[in-house]
């Protein structure tokens, strides 16, 4: 199946770089590239051309056009010097937006997109991440195509940690990643799922409990843990059965259930940053249900996290 990446460019190094580290990966596959460049509308203002009665094109936006031009054309260039064959290559530019999230999703409407792609650095790198930023209102948004934020590091070989939980949310993560990234033969993958907190109908009961009270409760919680961890076991297997479907080699496959320590996503965060993963892959809801990506939620913690790995945000 051909697969088709809407990758929004600017003229950043840093977005050159990104593109690239993603080029590399997906160079020997099928993979397509359709890149997206919009203009802010802030740019098109030039001394003397406020407004253009004659309703023709001002010599301003005739510049604009050519420097949008030459975006695509440098970003489009580099995979063509990579091996990139033009066929796989499509390039498109807007003017005059007002709101460059907006215009990607928009964008991105059509079926055919496997996923919307955005550099973890672009132009404004002071303001990465920042509630209201380009990057932030993409993920938030996207409803229906993942959004892979490409970090700095080199993604080949990729080696994965997937943060994994009990929703429908984590077999659609788990279904992507099989679908992208198992077929790569040194592909290396790590499922974590947190322990979850000792639910709140296992608490104390707001007196001391007694010797037979305490042994009572903590059957109870011992019996909890057990079948969250068999449920847990059993997401594991089905997930090890999609990548090795996909044709990954099952000894890349690893399962990590630490208990919770300082919170769901900082302990994810951590792992992340001890680990020698290139990708942090996630959903953008579920996780103890959370029902919208927002800022404080687990989700978001993890995209504003400091690390510079790239990010996969599955809806």
């Amino acid at each position: 199946m051909t697969r088709t990446l809407l990758f929004g460019v600017d003229d950043s190094q840093n977005t050159l770089q990104a593109l690239r580290n993603l080029a590399e990966l997906f160079l020997g596959s099928d993979a397509r590239f359709h890149l997206f460049h919009a203009v802010p509308e802030s740019s098109l203002l030039y001394p003397g051309e406020l407004s253009t009665l004659s309703g023709e094109v001002s010599e301003w936006e005739k510049v604009q056009q050519r420097q949008a031009q030459q975006v695509l054309d440098q970003a489009v260039g580099m995979l063509v010097e990579m091996g990139y064959k033009r066929s796989r290559l499509q390039a498109e530019s807007m003017l005059k937006s007002v709101d460059t999230a907006q215009n990607i999703l928009n964008a991105s409407e059509s079926d055919e997109f496997a996923a919307i792609v955005l550099a973890r650095k672009g132009r404004s790198a002071v303001k990465r991440f920042l509630l209201g930023s380009t990057t932030t209102k993409v993920c938030q948004h996207a409803e229906s195509q993942p959004v892979w934020v490409i970090g700095t590091p080199q993604l080949q070989p990729p080696n994965i940690l997937a943060a994994v939980d009990d929703s429908k949310y984590a077999e659609r993560l788990i279904a992507h990643l099989a679908q992208y990234f198992a077929p790569f033969s040194e592909t290396r993958i790590t499922l974590f799922h947190v322990m979850p907190a000792k639910p709140p109908e296992f608490w104390d009961d707001g007196h001391i409990l007694d010797k037979a009270e305490r042994s009572e409760r903590k059957a109870v919680v011992e019996r909890w843990r057990s079948d969250h961890e068999k449920k847990m076991a059993g997401i594991f297997a089905k997930a090890k059965t999609s990548f090795t479907s996909a044709g990954m080699d099952e000894a890349h496959i690893t399962t990590k259930v630490p208990t919770r320590m300082r919170g769901i996503a900082r302990d994810v965060i951590a792992e992340a940053s001890r680990g020698d993963y290139n990708i942090l892959a996630f959903g953008r809801r579920g996780m103890a249900a959370i029902s919208e990506f927002n800022l404080g939620s687990r989700a978001a913690k993890m995209l504003q996290s400091t690390s510079d790995c790239t990010l996969i945000v599955v809806n």
